[in-house]
């Protein structure tokens, strides 16, 4: 084994935690794939938990060699010729929360529905952030009074970001959603549209339907002020995507807010301190979760939750609560498939002067020529344009 593999092998076992990953075990494992294997392991930006958010544009390119992470996914059980029908689907138990090993699941299939302590086997355990999510539907097995988990099943939708300590790793955060809520506010924190843009394009790319939830609305008195920054959400109205004004004191947008999670598994996402625990225990007092306020100097959030767990709120209404976020990569992101996610680029594109047009350095190009002419949102283009050159081509 070469100096540089060597060197990569222990950076997994400085950054990644071992009761997470149990890494000196599998470090065994790798060590004699890689020896199997030829060439040199390629050596990814090293990533911290102090540069993370400024290496987010990264977006989780793949390395085009076989890289370590490439050998651990060969652990997970493969589940993409899994046939479930729709009923036995529905009844499979489904991940409330994940922790080291363990993750905790509710089963329907026992009288009135049971919560069981679940032992996640080593193959899943070895890479569990980018294996296993709340909202999973799983198959279990009883052994000597042990609960273990056998099979992942299928999943129809996916929330995900970029790992932060191993960029070319995705980590989950959801699964199996049907709607998310992307919490903003307008103050305490900011309202920052550009950090929309990434959500709605990870939402999108996920498969669920995206809602934007304005929290915290009370902290504004002056209602044309309040306007003003509302308005700055009209560019995603148009594009069809529910915006709803939100206050868990004055308890406004509430019931609009329940009428789109109402039968639906949900998750609530988005930056720190922007209220995603109020707005559950205001849903459903019973709750009582924890909160926290927001940082008086750098208006930063404060990290309540730690973990995603999903809460029942019955008649077949699923909630994820899930931690907050200060910045949001986006995971195996192309610039051909970049312009996907701005549908309001399509119909001018046709007018473009080239037919493969980027949108960033032709000339006459129709989409310039309208974000010029105040047709198009320029704060939207800067986001494209941003992403569009981070990636690579």
């Amino acid at each position: 084994m070469d100096r540089n593999t060597k060197r990569h092998l222990k950076d997994i076992d400085k950054h990644v935690p071992y009761d997470e990953m149990k890494v000196r075990k599998q470090a065994g494992k790798i060590r004699r794939a890689m020896r199997k294997g030829k060439g040199e392991v390629p050596r990814d930006n090293r990533v911290t938990e102090d540069n993370w958010e400024t290496l987010l544009d990264l977006h989780g390119q793949t390395p085009k060699r076989a890289s370590i992470a490439d050998i651990a996914a060969s652990l997970q059980p493969d589940t993409a010729d899994v046939q479930v029908s729709d009923a036995d689907y529905a009844t499979a138990p489904i991940v409330i929360s994940v922790g080291s090993g363990r993750c905790r699941v509710f089963d329907a299939t026992d009288d009135g529905g049971v919560e069981r302590d679940v032992v996640v086997p080593q193959e899943i355990a070895v890479r569990q952030k980018s294996a296993l999510a709340v909202g999973d539907r799983v198959r279990i097995e009883e052994e000597s009074g042990i609960w273990r988990l056998r099979e992942i099943l299928p999943r129809h939708t996916v929330l995900a970001r970029p790992d932060p300590f191993h960029a070319h790793l995705q980590r989950l955060i959801a699964a199996n959603v049907d709607v998310v809520i992307h919490v903003v506010s307008v103050k305490a924190p900011p309202l920052r549209p550009r950090l929309i843009d990434r959500f709605l394009i990870a939402i999108q790319r996920g498969g669920a339907q995206p809602v934007i939830c304005v929290n915290k609305v009370d902290l504004i008195d002056d209602e044309e002020l309040l306007g003003m920054e509302l308005e700055r959400l009209d560019v995603y109205r148009k594009l069809g995507v529910p915006v709803i004004a939100c206050s868990t004191k004055t308890r406004e947008g509430l019931d609009e807010l329940r009428a789109q999670v109402q039968g639906k598994m949900s998750a609530l996402v988005g930056h720190s301190g922007v209220g995603k625990s109020s707005i559950l225990n205001a849903l459903n007092e019973s709750l009582q979760l924890a909160t926290n306020t927001v940082h008086r100097k750098r208006s930063t959030g404060r990290h309540t939750t730690t973990a995603s767990t999903l809460y029942d709120f019955g008649d077949g209404t699923y909630l994820i609560d899930t931690p907050g976020i200060r910045e949001f990569g986006l995971w195996d992101l192309d610039r051909e498939s970049l312009r996907d996610y701005f549908p309001e680029f399509a119909e001018p594109s046709e007018l473009c002067r080239f037919t493969n047009c980027t949108h960033v350095h032709e000339p006459d190009c129709e989409v310039k020529d309208r974000v010029e002419a105040e047709e198009l949102d320029d704060g939207r283009y800067e986001t494209y344009v941003r992403l569009w050159e981070d990636l690579a081509s």
